[in-house]
């Protein structure tokens, strides 16, 4: 990989953590997703990713700490309390980091460490919603802002992209349940830096559209976005 693609990753991930404490109003969450980085960093370069053969696949736990994460913080009343009045605006522009990001797989694959299908040249069109992000969050700092069904659909719409490219993935790492791309697999994310894609981007991101969502469905008062 080029030094450009080092430089955009770590933008991405400045940038995902410095817009996720401006919508929390507080480093907590910055620090739990930096923790967990440093944990799977660990994890990748010790080579337990690189298990192929093992059942069930270790290449699972990249996501497992995203999903038991989101579970508790919306299940339990403390976590949707503190979900609550999140900066919206700030949620709409974390999301401009999937440019970075997108133009870093999109190397890869030139690379041959991903899949073509990982990429905006095969059905990963991530890359639209980090592009869109940037002219929603404008959007919601001028006077007259969206309004909550162009935020909901927006916010919907950005699950289902991510979902697309993350199933995609999974299924595409050389693993006990792999089913796509034997020719060109995705080994990008079993090492490092990249397992921070897996690790805290996606987290964020993910988190980011359901926060969103919470708050406006929620509340139905998308006039009170910041």
């Amino acid at each position: 990989m080029s030094t450009s693609a080092y430089i955009l990753f770590g933008l991405a991930l400045t940038w995902c953590l410095s817009w996720t404490a401006r919508a929390t109003r507080g480093w907590l969450m910055p620090a739990v997703l930096a923790t967990i980085g440093a944990l799977q960093w660990f994890l990748a370069d010790s080579g337990f990713y690189r298990d192929a053969l093992a059942f069930p696949p270790p290449q699972l736990a990249l996501l497992a700490p995203m999903v038991v994460g989101l579970g508790l913080l919306f299940l339990i009343p403390a976590g949707r309390r503190w979900s609550g009045g999140m900066d919206l605006t700030a949620l709409a522009a974390l999301h401009i980091l999937r440019v970075p990001v997108e133009l870093v797989l999109h190397e890869a694959y030139l690379e041959g460490l991903v899949p073509r299908s990982m990429t905006y040249s095969g059905h990963n069109f991530d890359i639209v919603t980090g592009l869109s992000a940037a002219f929603l969050t404008a959007w919601l700092v001028s006077q007259k802002k969206p309004s909550q069904r162009v935020l909901v659909a927006w916010n919907l719409l950005g699950i289902v992209l991510l979902a697309i490219v993350v199933i995609t993935a999974v299924f595409s790492i050389p693993s006990s349940v792999q089913r796509w791309a034997f020719d060109q697999p995705n080994i990008l994310v079993v090492s490092t830096p990249w397992v921070l894609l897996p690790a805290v981007l996606v987290p964020a991101v993910l988190w980011a559209h359901i926060t969103a969502l919470f708050n406006l469905l929620g509340k139905a008062r998308p006039e009170a976005v910041q």
